[in-house]
């Protein structure tokens, strides 16, 4: 089997049966002693996101200390906690000092002390939950897709004190990345080719923009600009041969969140992923075809050339000092990340756990 994430990267939208469930909750207050910990937020720490073998609860976080170059522990959740962390680590996000923790087919949130990595509570009864952020001191969304064929996605009101879900929020199929700009909440829905503008204050849909075919990635520049990174969409015949039935390509778009339908579009040949930002918010990088590509924000043009010719699983940059972080590796064996310094010259590399995609840096 293949994760819900790699299904995206090599299907496109295949869709499947299923149905959704009623979002339900439990939390777990229960710590569990294990090694010492004193983890401090100086941007000195990376966490490297292995989503594991499908179908496993094998996915991990890898904790690499910059300040000596080593990977400090494979699996931190389960040296400190004594228990696997899920199936399938999409992603994570720290707020309030604390980690939510994405296990994406385990279809709940981990939720860690950051500076013990010990487990405050778990989010359950989500339904193929991707990715949170922060929308306020008390209140997070998660994007759920709920399942592959389902006509609407659904973003989860996470209540920051208990750590509980308290409402849902239809949006549209697949919600990927969630974006906070202009105090607003925007959504991009890999199912279409649509975001959805959510408004914090009362948890409504308020407007729906209209960009290119599967909007997965997003990012704000210095220039308070949207870049939203638009995968095209492939869609596959039934098996066992699966044809093509259609496929429409990638696109970049940029606008202004005050006037979103004047919009700058810049075209790909392909299927691009993984819209990222430098430190300074002046410079993009995502992933395309074999290589990791970076431009200025100022640009009018896509690059012609690659400043990494290296297919990635995942790539990152370091906010701190624009080392960029890329993955490599299959879903059923350890993998590897690997440093480059910001001209794209390989610096170092260190193994990690099975499946590595994404970075946190702290």
């Amino acid at each position: 089997m293949t994760s819900p994430s790699r299904l995206f990267t090599f299907f496109k939208q295949l869709v499947l049966t299923g149905a959704g469930a009623a979002a339900l909750l439990s939390c777990s207050d229960d710590t569990i002693d294990g090694p010492a910990f004193n983890i401090l937020k100086n941007g000195s720490n990376v966490f490297v996101l292995n989503e594991g073998k499908y179908g496993t609860p094998n996915g991990a976080v890898s904790y690499f200390q910059k300040a000596n170059s080593t990977v400090a522990d494979l699996n931190i959740f389960q040296t400190v906690n004594s228990r696997e962390l899920g199936d399938v680590v999409q992603s994570m996000t720290v707020i309030n000092g604390q980690g939510y923790i994405v296990a994406n087919n385990s279809k709940k949130v981990e939720v860690v002390n950051m500076t013990t990595f010990q487990t405050v509570a778990t989010i359950t009864g989500l339904e193929q939950p991707r990715y949170v952020v922060a929308v306020a001191a008390n209140k997070a969304y998660v994007s759920e897709w709920i399942n592959f064929s389902s006509p609407k996605g659904r973003i989860a009101v996470i209540d920051l004190g208990t750590n509980t879900i308290t409402k849902t929020i239809a949006v549209g199929p697949q919600p990927e990345r969630l974006l906070v700009a202009n105090n607003r909440v925007y959504v991009g829905n890999t199912g279409d080719d649509t975001l959805r503008v959510i408004n914090p204050a009362t948890d409504a849909v308020e407007s729906k923009i209209k960009v290119k075919d599967a909007p997965g990635s997003l990012v704000l520049d210095k220039s308070g600009a949207i870049w939203v990174l638009c995968q095209g969409i492939t869609k596959y015949g039934p098996g066992p041969l699966y044809p093509v039935i259609q496929d429409t390509q990638g696109n970049l778009v940029k606008f202004a969140p005050t006037l979103p339908t004047a919009q700058t579009v810049l075209p790909f040949t392909g299927h691009p992923g993984g819209l990222r930002l430098n430190g300074a918010a002046d410079q993009l990088y995502y992933r395309f075809g074999g290589g990791l590509y970076n431009m200025a924000i100022t640009a009018t043009a896509l690059p012609a050339r690659a400043l990494i010719a290296r297919r990635f699983n995942g790539a990152d940059i370091d906010p701190q000092d624009n080392t960029i972080y890329g993955s490599v590796g299959s879903f059923s064996t350890t993998g590897r990340f690997i440093r480059y310094k910001p001209d794209g010259m390989a610096i170092d590399s260190f193994g990690v756990s099975i499946g590595p995609t994404g970075f946190l840096f702290y």
